[in-house]
């Protein structure tokens, strides 16, 4: 039904109340309205609050990738700016574009794609898709890699708080 056919028949509805049943009506009308502004208006907060918690994680990814006092292996690398790239909206991860991300910061290991192996046999890491000799391959993080990330920065934060501290 669209709406114009919708409102023909609420306003046949609504005339063919009592007075006191169209005002009745009316006050139910409001507040659908009311509570449709809430929602509406609760969804963009909501949409405020997640683009604030993604940039407070993109910039805590960055301190630690920048902070050249910690000692971080080539999983912990790949880990972190995997994550990183994620959280850019970045769904469909690639060796090359990781490299770039992590040598900006002094970070690439030596083998990122042996590396992303080893994390996809830990259940961290998901081939999306092969590779051809010109071609890197194509990745994302598991629940299992997000979760182990969570713990990393966790670990990385206190580690670095207690050098600070």
């Amino acid at each position: 039904m669209d709406d114009s056919s919708a409102l023909k028949k609420i306003a046949e509805l609504v005339w063919a109340l009592e007075l006191d049943g169209a005002k009745a009506a009316c006050d139910v009308v409001q507040k659908i309205i009311e509570a449709k502004e809430a929602v509406e208006g609760g969804t963009e907060q909501i949409g405020i609050r997640q683009d604030q918690k993604t940039s407070d994680e993109l910039r805590e990814v960055r301190r630690f990738l920048d902070n050249g006092i910690l000692d971080l292996n080539g999983p912990e690398c790949v880990l972190l700016g995997s994550f990183f790239k994620h959280r850019e909206n970045v769904d469909l991860l690639d060796t090359r574009s990781l490299n770039v991300t992590l040598d900006s910061y002094g970070r690439k290991p030596s083998n990122t794609t042996s590396t992303v192996e080893n994390l996809e046999k830990k259940g961290m890491m998901e081939f999306v898709a092969g590779e051809n000799l010109n071609a890197h391959k194509t990745f994302r993080l598991t629940s299992q890699g997000f979760a182990e990330v969570r713990n990393l920065m966790g670990r990385l934060a206190r580690k670095n708080f207690s050098a600070v501290g």
